[in-house]
């Protein structure tokens, strides 16, 4: 979708809500709306999330590599996206709703990450804090990406790793 279209469909949004509060005789019923929305989001914790320890010949898990695909290459090498190597496979779901796959090799108590993709509609980072929120809870004291793409990396500082000796690292 080009930033064009974006920015026209935002202000196509934005007419409607200053039509329907235009239209509304009282302004309360508005603001009762706005507060809803505003104690709803507030109340995003973190809670309606769920993890699912996979496994690399899930079906599923076949599925969703190759419906996103196309999407994933955009922050993973294509190598990396082969399941062949990786012995750890969890996906977080969100109210039931599959949010992102994390694939990876135990080594002692460290993950070695082959991918942490999360699907457009959870980028913000809330489904990752949760993944390694519960994967500490599980006993993963150190998280290492050896391979990071430009695309990937800028999620990565965001959930706590840091670059050592070329490779991203983050302690539980």
């Amino acid at each position: 979708m080009s930033t064009a279209l974006m920015i026209e469909i935002f202000g196509y949004i934005g007419c409607i809500f200053v039509i329907i509060s235009m239209l509304m005789t009282s302004v309360v019923r508005l603001r009762v709306i706005n507060i809803y929305n505003l104690i709803k989001l507030s109340k995003a914790d973190g809670n309606h999330y769920d993890m699912i320890r996979g496994d690399k010949e899930d079906s599923y898990l076949t599925y969703f590599i190759k419906h996103y695909k196309e999407d994933m290459k955009k922050y993973f090498l294509e190598n990396t996206l082969k399941l062949s190597a990786a012995d750890t496979i969890y996906t977080v779901c969100c109210e039931g709703v599959p949010a992102g796959v994390l694939a990876g090799k135990k080594e002692g108590d460290a993950l070695e990450i082959s991918f942490d993709y999360t699907t457009p509609t959870y980028r913000d980072c809330s489904a990752g804090r949760f993944l390694y929120a519960k994967l500490a809870e599980e006993g993963y004291k150190k998280f290492i990406c050896k391979k990071a793409t430009e695309g990937h990396k800028s999620y990565l500082e965001k959930m706590g790793f840091v670059k050592e000796n070329g490779v991203y690292v983050k302690n539980a």
